[in-house]
């Protein structure tokens, strides 16, 4: 079940949404992607369906978000800065606290980012496989799922972006670039830039993490495979990249066909 439509205004003096084709430099894409709009929507509000925790992997009740279309309401223009990153070898838990010595481990690299963006996200929730719940008293009820996606969750995000709560700082793209504003906007009455009709190429769109959980099973108590799940086949796949054409500001990434969410 998917819940009425979300529009969230999102700005900040620099993004970087980092493009995976370049190892060291760090390089961003000419807007923003999916997976960063994504990424914004969980800082708000996150209760996904997956659980890592073996006691509680039988339990499905939550959600997961779907972008439908991002606005762009200002491109920002791309600059290069210069920056001394930290490299840390490992961990000091694992035997070296070498790899913590910033005297050491400073490298400078260039990076090429946005300055001056902002944005319009507009995505759903579903709630899909919502289970059972047990009560106090050891009865178990099913909540339904049209209760859960267009009232419970869908209240509890509004409630929280209107009052400027966040379990952590939303950023964009890369976690030290913070969004310095965002506001819950009506998808009506909200419009990007009606004059942007760019081709900004083709995207990364997100990772399917399928794979991941079908690895680990869905038994209550059950622990997590010894093997990993980083081998082929037990990893996250990348879904198909998106093209991003603009028509009158919108970036159209999927949309809804008799109440499933279809990528574009």
């Amino acid at each position: 079940m998917l819940s009425e439509p979300i529009c969230l205004r999102v700005k900040g003096p620099f993004a970087c949404f980092t493009r995976p084709e370049f190892h060291v430099e760090r390089v961003s894409y000419p807007v923003i992607t999916p997976s960063a709009a994504r990424g914004i929507l969980e800082a708000i509000l996150m209760k996904p369906i997956e659980k890592p925790e073996a006691g509680k992997r039988a339990n499905k009740m939550g959600f997961r978000w779907h972008i439908l279309r991002l606005g762009v309401v200002r491109k920002g223009i791309l600059v290069s800065i210069l920056r001394n990153e930290l490299g840390y070898d490992s961990h000091p838990a694992y035997g070296n606290v070498r790899g913590y010595d910033i005297m050491d481990e400073r490298t400078q690299r260039h990076s090429l980012l946005l300055r001056d963006v902002e944005y319009l996200i507009e995505a759903v929730l579903e709630v899909a496989q919502a289970g059972r719940r047990p009560n106090r008293d050891g009865r178990g009820r099913r909540p339904s799922e049209e209760f859960l996606a267009r009232n419970k969750y869908h209240q509890m995000f509004v409630r929280r972006a209107l009052a400027g709560q966040c379990f952590y700082q939303p950023f964009l793209g890369c976690r030290e670039f913070s969004a310095s504003e965002w506001e819950l906007v009506e998808p009506s009455k909200t419009q990007p830039d009606p004059l942007i009709d760019d081709d900004f190429g083709v995207l990364f769109r997100d990772f399917d993490f399928g794979p991941v959980w079908q690895h680990w099973g869905d038994d209550e108590g059950k622990p997590r495979p010894a093997d990993g799940w980083t081998l082929p086949g037990k990893r996250p796949d990348a879904l198909r990249p998106l093209h991003a054409k603009a028509e009158l500001g919108w970036i159209p990434v999927s949309e809804v066909r008799d109440g499933k969410v279809v990528a574009v």
